[in-house]
């Protein structure tokens, strides 16, 4: 008899442990839609679609994780089965498109991350906003410094690595990790003589597009105005390094 009590109080327990685990693992679905922002902040009103083509929302990558920071799903947006079925419980999605690390023409990187709860035998529709995780940067330079260097061409470096080279009346914005880089130029007069100048930028923002100015003013070109990130500075030709 005292070992039918023990064996009855042994079920009871293990049927405490079986619902207890069925309300663990009870599983749900997911569904995703992005909403992507294209919107650059810059002193005039222009979208990422000036600089880059857009990609598709089927495009983006999606990283799902548990509350316990573990991957429990990878791939494209596209490949997403929405009858796939996860623990209930609390997870963080990250979409993402390009890379921070590729930089240069037509290289955005978009991110965004939203977090979500699964419930047991629903399904839940997760929302992500994404938006340009990058900076852009181009080069502009008015009609009197394109007169009087009959070339020109910049560089965009961080250290010793070169991101792009930007040629004689490029017009495209370049996509950079905003947080260091260089500006570097060379301008050749009509009599050959080269001007150079390098400059360092630091911490310019996100889904941000600057433009660096360059104006010659003087009458015969005494100077180069350089106007970038609300920063001007004038530059006179004859305190620049010059390479004859």
């Amino acid at each position: 008899m005292k070992h039918l009590k023990t064996f009855m109080v042994l079920l009871v327990l293990l049927g405490a442990l079986s619902c207890t685990k069925t309300r663990i693992t009870s599983d749900g679905t997911l569904t995703f839609t992005l909403s992507p922002s294209y919107d650059l902040v810059e002193v005039t009103k222009s979208t990422v679609s000036d600089y880059a083509t857009l990609p598709q929302t089927s495009e983006f990558a999606l990283v799902i994780k548990d509350d316990a920071g573990k991957e429990t799903w990878s791939g494209l947006l596209s490949e997403w089965d929405p009858t796939t079925q996860l623990l209930a419980g609390d997870y963080t999605v990250e979409a993402s498109y390009g890379s921070l690390e590729e930089e240069g023409f037509d290289k955005p990187y978009f991110y965004g991350t939203a977090e979500f709860s699964i419930k047991g035998g629903e399904s839940t529709e997760v929302s992500v906003e994404v938006a340009l995780a990058n900076t852009i940067v181009k080069i502009n330079c008015n009609d009197m410094f394109k007169n009087y260097f009959v070339d020109y061409s910049f560089e965009i470096k961080r250290g010793n690595t070169l991101i792009a080279t930007i040629s004689k009346d490029e017009t495209r914005g370049v996509f950079v990790d905003g947080y260091k880089l260089n500006v570097s130029g060379v301008f050749v007069n009509e009599t050959g003589a080269e001007t150079t100048f390098d400059k360092e930028y630091t911490n310019l923002d996100v889904a941000t597009a600057y433009t660096m100015q360059l104006d010659l003013t003087g009458v015969g070109g005494q100077s180069v105005t350089i106007s970038f990130n609300d920063y001007v500075e004038t530059v006179p030709l004859e305190d620049v390094e010059l390479n004859d």
